[in-house]
């Protein structure tokens, strides 16, 4: 596949490379030095900022006081669960009575339903309070207040239409805000929540004590790929700290079956290993399962939770396997749309999310799965680049019975005989706002790196540019070096084990799934690689290794 290099304008002014870096993103020296030291009591917004919070504080703690039923309506994904069972957590702290309830991604499908809103308030509900759903929700908004059911919502997702007439709607995203951080996933949208009662109520808990919180916090902010920049790096931060501590069983059942070690957990282990797992629960059977291994008290209880989404993970992995596999046979009849929208009976919308990301990615279009479900069709989109998924799904949304999401991300629900319009009409959109360089794989060289720079002081001086993510990715280099080794390896010898020289030094490095597509690099030529500097330890032993993601191959490498 064709890429493109971009090399951000060097910067020599830099005294550690890390501030190298930064500086070449952009920043100034100062900004530079506020985002190595991000710090939690200086660095997070006030929460009372934000519209409704006020509100919606008085109400919870008069459910406090009076002994009201409170029912936390979280979403099934791993930013709804992290979100529910913090609130359930601190809520169970404050002395405040609470129930959890996520609705069935097949039955029920996603958002709040009024049948589950009437069967909440027949059970006794006397408030329920919405985690990363409900801003789009005005129907439902609605006929809560017709039953006499208080509701809160908090969400982060973009707000399209009418906003619900709730208690209290709490959303950075929504107009006429104070609050100047737009991007909080719906964890740290209830984090908020949390701080503007501690903030209220100063006795409600000892001082501190909210922030042994902060590992769902992180969990969830990592996992739902929000921009990892500004009040979020610091949550993902200082969550990962927490959740080196290991005091949560859930957590520890979540790297002991994941081969994590928890002492040294990072954001890759939450976005690959803890994540997959738990959003597996609500992929293929019921997010309760993920819900309960995070709420765990004993590590009895989290190891059997941990081994039931182990269990789920397998056979997710298995479905999505076969989605892809037809996914991709059914790509080639719309090889010609820029935004691919695919469909079948037997596809689960419980996984075609993970489907449509893989597609994406590889045929470098923005992909829309969906299942069909006799009249109705269920499914997701994903994007990529620059390219607005939510903007070109509302373009075409006179087709669709509902939608939601965001850039990268959505959602939808539409009548199955409408999937041809839709498809027409969201491709037209495509043709006139989609750019090439939206489809194009583009490498962002962060430093093109001296090889006498490649030592284990600029490894650890780029660590504290971490968590990675969004808006904030790993810095890549680029050096030219020669081949000196290079062997297949792996289980199906997909994978590049090399030794680079340079300057008559030897470097270890490793290319993940590119020994088909590097068969032309020939030992004793040089070639331009962009890696990232990361570590590999072996018996004790600590060397600098170089992940390789992409190397140009100009037509002289290839002349014999």
């Amino acid at each position: 596949m064709k890429t493109h290099w971009e090399y951000l304008p060097e910067v020599k002014d830099g005294s550690t490379l890390a501030e190298q870096v930064l500086l070449g993103r952009g920043f100034s020296k100062d900004e530079a030095q506020y985002f190595m030291g991000a710090d939690y009591t200086s660095g997070l917004n006030d929460p009372l900022l934000l519209n409704g919070m006020k509100t919606a504080v008085k109400r919870l703690m008069q459910a406090r006081e009076q002994k009201d039923t409170v029912v936390i309506y979280g979403d099934y994904d791993i930013d709804g669960i992290t979100a529910s069972a913090l609130l359930y957590d601190f809520f169970e702290q404050i002395g405040l009575q609470a129930e959890t309830y996520i609705p069935d991604r097949f039955s029920e499908g996603y958002g709040i339903n009024k049948s589950a809103l009437k069967s909440l308030k027949e059970k006794g509900a006397d408030l329920v309070i919405t985690v990363d759903c409900g801003v789009n929700s005005a129907v439902e908004a609605n006929y809560a207040q017709k039953i006499n059911l208080d509701l809160i919502i908090t969400d982060h997702h973009e707000p399209i239409g009418e906003k619900p007439s709730a208690l209290a709607v709490i959303n950075p995203k929504l107009p006429r805000q104070k609050y100047p951080f737009t991007e909080l996933a719906g964890v740290g949208v209830a984090y908020a929540l949390v701080r503007a009662i501690i903030a209220l109520h100063p006795n409600t808990v000892p001082e501190g004590q909210e922030k042994w919180l902060l590992d769902l916090v992180a969990l969830g902010t990592i996992c739902d790929v929000v921009p990892l920049i500004n009040e979020n790096r610091i949550l993902a931060r200082y969550g990962l700290m927490v959740a080196q501590k290991g005091r949560r069983p859930g957590f520890r059942a979540l790297a002991k079956v994941s081969g994590t070690d928890l002492s040294k957990v990072s954001e890759t282990d939450f976005g690959f290993r803890f994540g997959p797992r738990l959003n597996a629960a609500g992929r293929i059977d019921h997010a309760r399962v993920g819900l309960a291994t995070l709420l765990a008290q004993t590590d009895g209880e989290g190891e059997e939770n941990a081994q039931k989404l182990q269990l789920l993970n397998t056979e997710r992995q298995a479905t999505t396997a076969e989605i892809l596999a037809s996914a991709k046979k059914k790509a080639r009849e719309y090889k010609q749309d820029c935004i691919l929208v695919l469909s079948d009976p037997d596809w689960s919308h419980g996984t075609v999310g993970i489907v449509a990301s893989n597609l994406s990615e590889k045929l470098r279009k923005p992909t829309i799965l969906l299942q069909e479900l006799g009249d109705t069709a269920k499914g997701s989109a994903r994007s990529l680049g620059k390219f607005s998924i939510i903007d070109a799904i509302e373009s075409a949304s006179q087709y669709l019975d509902k939608f939601g999401g965001h850039h990268f991300a959505a959602g939808m629900t539409l009548p199955t005989e409408n999937i041809a319009a839709f498809r027409h009409a969201i491709n037209q959109y495509g043709i006139k706002n989609l750019n090439v360089e939206d489809i194009l794989k583009t490498y962002t060289i962060d430093v093109v790196l001296s090889p006498d720079k490649i030592t284990q002081e600029s490894y650890q001086e780029v660590r504290l540019l971490a968590p990675y993510g969004n808006a904030h990715p790993q810095p890549l280099f680029a050096t030219t070096f020669e081949v000196f080794s290079l062997r297949p390896i792996g289980k199906d010898l997909n994978h590049l084990k090399l030794q680079l020289r340079a300057n008559k030094n030897i470097y270890s490095a490793i290319a993940f799934s590119k020994a088909a597509a590097w068969k032309d690099l020939k030992i004793g030529e040089s070639y331009e690689f962009a890696y990232y500097l990361s570590e590999n330890e072996w018996q004790g032993v600590r060397e600098i290794q170089l992940e390789l993601v992409d190397v140009i191959i100009t037509t002289e490498n290839k002349k014999e």
